[in-house]
């Protein structure tokens, strides 16, 4: 079987022919290959034999900004920190939406082929690469994700690191007066009070 490689930009346009969690690569190409060959069927006209066809439908509305899925990572793995590590999709997914909602551009709010809103598909296709780079399990049961060992460290660690910037934030801001955040004790070291 022949190996190809494609750009990130290009998976990214093979992914809207995807259905997330059933699609290969090659079963999504071969969708995408279909709508062209349909394309120029109903058009009348040949293939170009030097050009690749454009796969997107010209009568189709210019496509609204969205998210680069890359966005929906972090949140995806603190949600299901938050959620003891493992999680429903049922109840996940609405606490994602939680989550994102003051970030999510319009596009995101569309709804793809499969009739789920365009976040959710992102976060599912987020997902899949957190199982390929080890961070949730492979081995869920249906229905459910769950951060792996990696994951939970690596979350841990990024939770770690925003605390100790933010105290750090803190000890660095000038003292206002009586009703700071923070005060010296009678030793002359400052204390926080959170």
């Amino acid at each position: 079987m022949p190996v190809i490689r494609i750009s990130d930009a290009t998976m990214q346009r093979l992914k809207a022919w995807a259905e997330p969690l059933e699609d290969t690569a090659e079963s999504a190409l071969a969708k995408a290959l279909d709508a062209a060959e349909e394309t120029t069927k109903r058009t009348g006209s040949d293939l170009p034999k030097t050009a690749v066809p454009a796969l997107r439908d010209p009568r189709r509305r210019p496509a609204s900004p969205k998210l680069p899925q890359k966005e929906f990572r972090k949140p995806l793995l603190e949600a299901l920190y938050d959620m003891g590590g493992s999680a429903r999709v049922t109840d996940l997914r609405p606490a994602m939406k939680n989550r994102m909602m003051s970030a999510l551009l319009p596009g995101d709010l569309e709804h793809v082929s499969t009739g789920e809103e365009r976040w959710w598909n992102a976060t599912c296709w987020e997902r899949s690469n957190l199982v390929k780079e080890g961070y949730l399990r492979d081995d869920s049961p249906r229905g459910t994700w769950e951060l792996s060992a990696s994951g939970m460290e690596h979350v841990e660690k990024s939770i770690s690191k925003s605390a100790d910037s933010f105290i750090d934030h803190l000890l660095a801001m000038p003292e206002v007066g009586d009703d700071a955040d923070f005060d010296r004790d009678r030793s002359g070291s400052r204390r926080i009070e959170l």
